[in-house]
């Protein structure tokens, strides 16, 4: 892309925004997400900061927004365990058990790769933004060591263009860097003209705006990216943008995949940015504020009510603020003036409203409940109920951000070595990602849990009808409990092991079965010849002839 191109096209998307978009989040930052975003970003200095500024009376919203995202996180991506699997979509490497042992060893090396960079901080702050704005922005780079950095870019900095399957074609990052920042970045590539504002005073203060632009490459969509590949012939390229002057800063570089990854809450058709239960909400959150900040008036003027007073009957300016005071012809000297306020009416308003914005972002759904301990079944519904509830959004969430980030981070650690040799029947095969946090878990135990009830009225029918259980696949059903409950393939036998210890059991059985009969053979020749001697132990003792003998005689 030409410099002249990306600034015509950044002003013009800069240009698109203004407006309903940009207006919503303006009122979503003041009572949402306050200290993000512009908060900062037009101040030089930290005391430039208006901390004496009051306009947030109530902080559900700020709270409820808070709580959401990252129960959102603890669900989805936990790093407290591996949450996601790696597979095949061919059935018969799925039951080759070097080669799943190859995938689980793979899916660890990911989740190390991940778990040592930054990426649990910085999606906290996407998740946050997901949840707010309804449209977060999260890049993947790689350091000069190889490591993975991660940065969740504010949304008011970026911008971006669709394909026509609205995948992400172009983004585009405003950065108010001073010139000091810029040529601390670029060094010798900086322009002459930055290097001598970077000597001015106001070098290290005052921001100039660069563009930074990732944008997929004419004509390199077909290139093997298994092989190391110059910048300039990656399929991805990416510039930074003096935008003044539209001069290139340093030199423009290129990436294997694309390494920004936007997700949305919510999308409506005809409209590329996201909506929120922030938006929805946004109504009943400026209500709520008002009401609070009416409620709060009235309830110091109930604390401290103004007052009326004498003063040579000369009737002064009423004046109905908190401790004010107004001159009367006559009232009894001085007395409080009460105003007749009605805080059970505002209370329940106000009751009404906070329960309305805690539904509107899940909060009644996803909290424990009051009562003591819930029982496993109560935690299953829970769960059910998160799955009905966040499951369009956790799709949107996997095709956006997880699925291109876990390929993008497999292809990096592939392309460094750091990836065990693959096996020969693993070639050309294709992977799909399984996750394994507790909501896709969640989405599964309904399969795993009609399998086993099915196995138990199985074998209750199996009393009555021995048939019934003929239909039962015992080894395929085991497996596939074992696949929904997230169990790695090292702690499953190969198929070949089981049939190996099968057999090795049914001759074990065999021969105590050989040794139960001789015994038992054995057990019965000794009771004939012990009956035998006590026969003839009868017939000596009573000196009679054999009875035979005795019927011939």
């Amino acid at each position: 892309m030409k410099n002249e191109d990306i600034v015509t096209r950044f002003e013009h998307l800069v240009s698109e925004r203004v407006g309903a978009v940009e207006g919503v989040w303006d009122q979503i930052e003041r009572f949402v997400l306050p200290l993000r975003s512009d908060f900062y970003a037009t101040l030089s200095q930290e005391a430039s900061v208006d901390w004496d500024r009051r306009e947030i009376y109530d902080s559900t919203a700020i709270a409820a927004c808070q709580s959401l995202a990252a129960s959102i996180q603890g669900n989805l991506v936990s790093m407290g365990q591996r949450w996601f699997n790696l597979t095949f979509r061919e059935d018969e490497l799925q039951k080759d058990d070097a080669a799943m042992e190859w995938l689980d060893e793979v899916a660890d090396r990911i989740y190390r790769a991940l778990d040592e960079a930054n990426f649990d901080v910085e999606v906290a702050e996407a998740f946050l933004d997901l949840v707010g704005y309804g449209t977060t922005v999260i890049t993947e780079e790689i350091d000069e060591k190889g490591n993975l950095i991660f940065a969740a870019i504010p949304i008011r900095e970026c911008y971006f263009e669709e394909d026509h399957q609205k995948q992400i074609f172009r983004v585009y990052r405003r950065l108010q860097w001073t010139p000091v920042q810029i040529l601390s970045k670029f060094g010798d590539d900086t322009p002459e003209q930055i290097k001598e504002l970077a000597k001015a005073p106001n070098g290290s203060t005052e921001k100039k705006t660069v563009i930074f632009v990732i944008y997929h490459r004419e004509g390199k969509d077909n290139v093997d990216t298994d092989k190391p590949i110059p910048p300039n012939n990656r399929p991805v390229g990416y510039k930074y943008i003096y935008k003044d002057t539209q001069e290139l800063l340093g030199k423009e570089g290129g990436y294997y995949e694309m390494p920004a990854y936007v997700a949305r809450w919510r999308k409506t058709a005809g409209s590329k940015w996201g909506h929120s239960p922030a938006t929805i909400a946004l109504a009943d959150i400026l209500t709520l504020n008002q009401i609070k900040e009416a409620t709060l008036e009235a309830a110091g003027k109930a604390i401290d009510p103004p007052n009326l007073a004498e003063d040579q009957t000369i009737i002064g300016d009423i004046d109905l603020e908190r401790g004010g005071l107004t001159i009367m012809t006559d009232i009894d000297k001085l007395v409080p003036y009460e105003s007749g306020s009605k805080f059970d009416v505002s209370n329940l308003e106000i009751s009404m409203l906070t329960n309305a914005i805690r539904e509107y972002f899940f909060q009644d759904k996803l909290e424990l409940k009051e009562s003591p301990a819930m029982t496993a079944t109560e935690v299953n519904v829970r769960y059910e109920l998160m799955q009905r509830l966040l499951g369009p959004v956790y799709g949107r969430i996997k095709t956006d951000l997880l699925d291109p980030m876990i390929q993008r981070t497999f292809n990096v650690l592939y392309r460094d070595g750091q990836l065990p040799d693959v096996p020969d029947t693993v070639n050309a095969a294709d992977l799909d990602v399984e996750y394994s946090g507790p909501l896709a878990l969640a989405q599964k135990a309904t399969i795993a849990e009609a399998i086993t009830r099915f196995f138990a009225e199985s074998a209750q029918l199996a009393e009555l009808f021995p048939e019934a259980a003929d239909i039962l696949d015992v080894d395929g059903s085991m497996r596939e409990i074992a696949r929904l409950r997230g169990v790695p393939a090292k702690a499953l036998k190969s198929e070949e092991d089981v049939e190996e210890e099968r057999e090795k059991r049914q001759e074990q059985q065999q021969q105590m079965q050989q040794i139960q009969t001789a015994q038992e053979a054995g057990g019965a020749m000794q009771a004939i010849g012990d009956g035998a001697q006590k026969l003839q132990g009868v017939n000596m003792g009573s000196g009679q002839p054999p009875a035979a003998e005795a019927e011939v005689a």
